[in-house]
């Protein structure tokens, strides 16, 4: 009998979602708000706080940022890898994460032995690299991974897609020699702007994050290499002219940082995207290559994420844009509506013709039997970019009634034109 309670108890609970949240300044929503106005994540009270779970639609914008930075990076011969979710801590004690993160970590007794989830994926990268000698000729290499990641924030940091404890980040190292470093820096800044422009990313600005000497327990005690790095990452900034911010006690434990900042619907500054130069890590784990006179040499590391973590990156989008997102992550792409029932036949067929045409297309249709009007106000509530009506008008002409959202103007054109606009527009991911 107490097991039926607890069990009936438990199933109250799931049905439990936590998606309220104050407004923003100038009344903007928060992700939280549109991520319930849109149906693309919850946060359920038996699953646990932040620990979101998207839905068909969310998943689809999560999936093609992360496709997006895969396919990006490949063409920019990063190599793609695939390593576990946890490790022992000997591990972590290794890389220096179980000597300073330790308390952002989540830990489990498995047997004798002690493992964590992952806080992140350096240490594992760097494991790869040591499978075998290397030597100066294979430098840079770039290892780069979508990889599922775990820290342990206090519930009340928790914000959304904002700030979780299960993020998915685009994680890249680059291992390369001291020489390549300024010319890598370089690359990854121009990868940087280029996937900000893709994904529509404004209104950010630039921190040079360095340590403090006088908090001891936060860094790898090494103040000469610490010196070193941050002259070089300076050196590099204003080379390239990045105006930026500087900002103490802000770095990584192992190497200052360029962080890429913005401001939420709150008002409230966090980290979008982040460079690291890191000198520490290669010599904590001993990696080597041999140089032209065959010494062995350790590399520097170049840590960064293409789109950031892609949970932080979607809340950044959704806020920035108030729900309307580009085209391409989109989670309907195109809603066919016909005027009545009449029509099915014919909007089926516009149907089956576009996605012939585009293969990828994210398209559905409403035949529901509500006033067209209706039909119309609730694909603009979903932010569905392009709506096509098709009637008696239509139908006898062979044509389709398209339009575009945020645009009140209704255009008439042939199947065959439409296909060709938005392919163009799907790939060359327009914002």
């Amino acid at each position: 009998m107490k097991e039926d309670a607890e069990h009936k108890e438990l199933l109250k609970k799931m049905s439990k979602v936590k998606m309220s949240a104050p407004k923003g300044k100038n009344n903007l929503k928060s992700n939280v708000e549109l991520g319930r106005d849109l149906d693309l994540y919850i946060v359920s009270e038996i699953v646990g706080g932040g620990l979101p779970l998207f839905t068909p639609k969310g998943a689809v914008i999560k999936r093609e940022i992360e496709r997006f930075a895969t396919d990006e990076e490949i063409k920019r011969d990063y190599l793609h890898t695939s390593t576990p979710f946890m490790a022992k801590s000997d591990l972590y004690k290794v890389s220096g994460h179980w000597q300073h993160y330790q308390k952002d970590m989540f830990c489990l007794n498995v047997g004798k032995e002690i493992f964590a989830l992952r806080p992140m994926t350096c240490p594992f990268h760097f494991v790869l690299y040591k499978r075998k000698p290397r030597s100066y000729k294979e430098l840079p290499l770039k290892y780069a991974e979508v990889s599922t990641m775990f820290r342990n924030e206090q519930s009340g940091e928790l914000r959304g897609l904002t700030r979780v404890r299960q993020m998915t980040l685009t994680d890249a190292h680059i291992i390369c020699t001291p020489e390549q470093l300024e010319k890598e820096f370089e690359k990854v800044l121009d990868l940087l702007k280029y996937t900000m422009d893709k994904l529509g990313v404004k209104d950010i600005w630039y921190r040079f994050s360095r340590w403090d000497p006088k908090n001891k327990g936060k860094y790898i005690d090494n103040p000469r290499a610490w010196k070193d790095s941050e002259e070089k990452m300076k050196k590099i900034l204003n080379k390239l002219k990045v105006k930026y911010k500087e900002a103490k006690d802000e770095a990584a434990f192992y190497g200052p940082k360029l962080d890429l900042q913005y401001e939420d619907v709150y008002g409230k500054e966090d980290t979008l995207l982040t460079v690291q130069i890191d000198f520490a890590l290669p010599e904590r784990f001993d990696l080597t290559y041999k140089d032209k006179k065959d010494k062995l040499q350790h590399p520097i590391i170049i840590h960064h994420s293409s789109t950031g973590t892609t949970e932080r990156m979607i809340a950044y989008l959704l806020e920035k844009n108030q729900g309307t997102l580009p085209m391409w992550l989109s989670p309907i792409q195109i809603r066919v509506i016909n005027f009545t029932d009449r029509n099915n036949k014919y909007a089926e067929m516009v149907v089956e013709k576009i996605k012939a045409g585009i293969p990828d297309v994210r398209i559905d249709v409403d035949f529901d039997t509500v006033p067209l009007r209706g039909k119309i106000r609730n694909a603009g509530m979903q932010k569905i970019p392009y709506i096509i009506v098709v009637g008696d008008k239509e139908e006898k002409a062979k044509t389709i009634a398209v339009r575009k959202r945020g645009d009140k103007k209704i255009n008439s054109e042939s199947v065959e034109k439409f296909i060709k606009e938005i392919k163009l527009e799907i790939e060359e991911r327009k914002c």
